[in-house]
């Protein structure tokens, strides 16, 4: 009826009579078109179904089939029909059909680099909980890109590093690891949760291992970082008696006076005894006089333990030697510990490099002797270079034995007790 309607109503137009019958024949239609504007919407009525739990509705019938039809049909413009069917078919302008229509949730439907971006703002652990949300989602989450990121700005956060752990090493040897799997193996959060599922197991082997005969590891303390603004360590770990460090005994230096040392022991959560010998530059005198001056040339110049040797013609470097007493020394010490100032900067720290190489050569020294690094600052609101930095300075990566990087305070001895612990443990596997 409302196209015979509008049929008259165009002869009316075209022949310019405007008169009462016009107006009638302009009212009737107007009437039409409402009546069936009401039925559509009337119709959608009558097959909605709406749950009282859910905001997603469903109809029914043949109904149900033209719109889901329409509404999967994509680049439609804005003023489309489909556009129309979605305002008609759901309280609001939102698209929003259930998993029985096999449709996904919006997030599932955002760009990849959107919902990495997303994603990029979670830290290592929720990354992997949401890795068991959905394949789609595990599978989207082994992005190299995205762990790259996270390794890159939680590395200088983590408190150790070891040979094991430095995530340098993978990615100087191009290794087929993916970024999450060199993250999962350096994190020393992963390898805590690790070790705590495992708790049961390594108890038992700590108390069989308490029971086997083994020899009381023998380590000397030295470097930088004792005879500066940290050199509260010493007096924390040897002399009070508030620290997790239990005096023994003494014992005498072997090598022309070097060597002397202090029976420690370590209680929680099994005992361990070690020996542990302090090695200093110089005299507690000319340590105070030089105590401004921190350059490297001048430390290594009045360290009693090296031997300055002559350089050879166009060698600008000088070269330096290990006393004597103190290489027969090294060939009985299981562990060495090296202590650093890290409170300064990355370069304050390099020059130690010297020093430390010096001591742990393999001439008097077993690939096998671990090296503890710990990286100390004097209070816990003192500033920190990362540990990861550390490494670098150090270049520890390439030393060929057992080594870490522990940040520790010296007031309050924080993480000390940790990295004795891996050295023990490191001298009891030789």
């Amino acid at each position: 009826m409302a196209l015979a309607l509008q049929s008259k109503l165009s002869d009316f137009t075209a022949s310019g009579q405007e008169n009462e019958s016009y107006q009638q024949y302009e009212r009737q239609l107007d009437s039409e078109i409402f009546d069936v504007l009401s039925s559509v919407r009337q119709l959608l009525i009558k097959y909605k179904m709406y749950s009282k739990s859910s905001d997603t509705p469903a109809v029914s019938g043949g109904l149900q089939q033209y719109i889901l039809n329409k509404l999967k049909k994509k680049g439609d413009n804005e003023n489309s029909l489909t556009q129309r069917l979605k305002a008609l078919y759901l309280k609001d302008d939102i698209v929003k059909l259930g998993v029985e229509q096999g449709k996904t949730s919006m997030f599932d439907c955002l760009p990849v680099d959107v919902k990495l971006h997303i994603f990029s703002y979670l830290d290592a652990q929720n990354l992997c909980r949401a890795c068991s949300v959905s394949r789609d989602w595990s599978e989207l989450l082994w992005d190299d890109l995205l762990w790259r990121r996270r390794l890159q700005l939680d590395r200088r956060t983590w408190s150790q590093v070891s040979h094991v752990t430095n995530p340098q090493v993978y990615t100087d040897a191009a290794s087929e690891l993916s970024y999450k799997e060199i993250y999962l193996r350096c994190s020393p959060e992963v390898l805590a949760l690790q070790r705590e599922e495992s708790s049961a197991f390594h108890q038992v082997s700590s108390v069989l291992k308490y029971f086997m005969p083994k020899k009381t590891p023998k380590a000397a303390l030295f470097g930088p970082g004792i005879e500066g603004s940290t050199s509260l360590i010493v007096r924390r770990m040897l002399y009070e008696n508030n620290s997790p460090f239990t005096r023994v005994a003494l014992f005498p230096g072997q090598f022309d006076g070097f060597g002397a040392g202090m029976t420690l022991q370590l209680q929680s959560p099994t005992i361990h005894t070690f020996h542990l010998t302090v090695l200093y530059t110089a005299t507690k005198n000319e340590r105070d006089n030089n105590a401004g001056n921190q350059a490297e040339n001048s430390r290594l110049s009045r360290n009693r333990m090296l031997n300055q040797q002559s350089s050879s013609q166009g060698d600008e470097e000088a070269r330096y030697e290990l006393l004597p007493a103190l290489q027969q020394l090294c060939h009985t010490l299981n562990a060495f510990i090296f202590v650093v100032d890290a409170s300064g900067s990355k370069e304050s720290v390099a020059e130690g490099k010297t020093e430390l190489k010096m001591m742990v050569q393999e001439r008097w020294a077993s690939p096998q002797v671990p090296v503890l690094v710990l990286s100390c600052i004097p209070t816990e609101t003192s500033p920190r270079v990362p540990a990861v930095d550390v490494v670098q300075a150090l270049d520890l990566s390439a030393f060929s034995r057992p080594w870490m990087v522990m940040n520790c305070t010296a007031d309050t001895l924080e993480n000390v007790e940790k990295g004795v612990r891996w050295m023990i443990e490191m001298c009891q596997r030789k």
